[in-house]
């Protein structure tokens, strides 16, 4: 086998790594993300085909399949990059934005049940109360404010706050809450949220980028294997030709008559 053969067998499991890596990141990354589940087949069958298409023109050595996956990988990124650039230009006045909402939205005791009832929700689970303050409740404080475990009220974690609604003219009636309100936690999750989203977009434009090099490269390879191929088969037909028509001697010997 030939030195460029042997060569490219690298190339061949590096391009294969790499399309089988966007193909399954990708497809796990929308599979989790997107509740759809028609437009997760379109996607992960999408990958997929784009993954088999470079896997494909790779091991065989194909030079069609290989310019279709690298036109798809360009697009692939030039797609990614779109996107992600100005959201991550725009994320701080994003973030500004919802804080203004929220602030901007009614207290809590006036909003609908289901309002009520989701905010109940995330102070349980994030062990906090209200978004910016517990008056936010008005003068009823919900249950899913008060501290559960003893830990939290030995750590600091609680504050002992009156219940208005249960409050008498000559006593009041005392509540032991969560001091931590809830919008500075939900703030830290929305970014972290925005930083695995940026990274995973990034990270899957990088793959693309990376398979249209490698592929890129790969085609070059292959153009000058058929190059080299074609100019052995020029020379080694020579041979022939000068055995067919081979030139003539370039001096003959004489021999001279002897005298009588």
């Amino acid at each position: 086998k030939s030195p460029l053969r042997k060569g490219n067998r690298k190339f061949k499991g590096i391009v294969g790594g790499v399309v089988a890596s966007l193909g399954l990141v990708w497809h796990l990354f929308y599979q989790k993300e997107i509740t759809e589940l028609t437009l997760v087949f379109v996607v992960g069958g999408a990958t997929t085909a784009l993954s088999l298409l470079g896997a494909y023109g790779a091991h065989r050595e194909k030079s069609i399949p290989l310019i279709l996956f690298l036109a798809a990988c360009c697009v692939a990124c030039f797609g990614l990059l779109l996107l992600t650039v100005p959201a991550a230009i725009y994320r701080p006045q994003v973030e500004q934005e919802f804080e203004e909402k929220l602030r901007a939205a009614p207290p809590l005791y006036t909003a609908s049940p289901d309002i009520r009832e989701l905010a109940q929700s995330i102070q349980r689970s994030l062990k906090c109360c209200g978004l910016f303050s517990y008056t936010e409740w008005g003068p009823k404080i919900p249950d899913s404010c008060l501290c559960q475990a003893v830990d939290d009220e030995i750590s600091g974690k609680c504050q002992d706050v009156q219940d208005r609604y249960f409050a008498l003219p000559l006593m009041g009636f005392h509540k032991l809450i969560y001091k931590q309100t809830c919008f500075p936690i939900l703030q830290y999750y929305m970014s972290k949220g925005f930083d695995i989203i940026f990274g995973v977009l990034f990270g899957l434009a990088s793959l693309a980028l990376l398979g249209v090099v490698m592929s890129a490269i790969l085609l070059a390879q292959l153009r000058r294997s058929t190059a080299g191929v074609s100019v052995v088969f020029s020379v080694s037909s020579l041979p022939s030709k000068q055995k067919i028509w081979s030139p003539p001697p370039k001096y003959s010997e004489l021999y001279n008559q002897p005298e009588n």
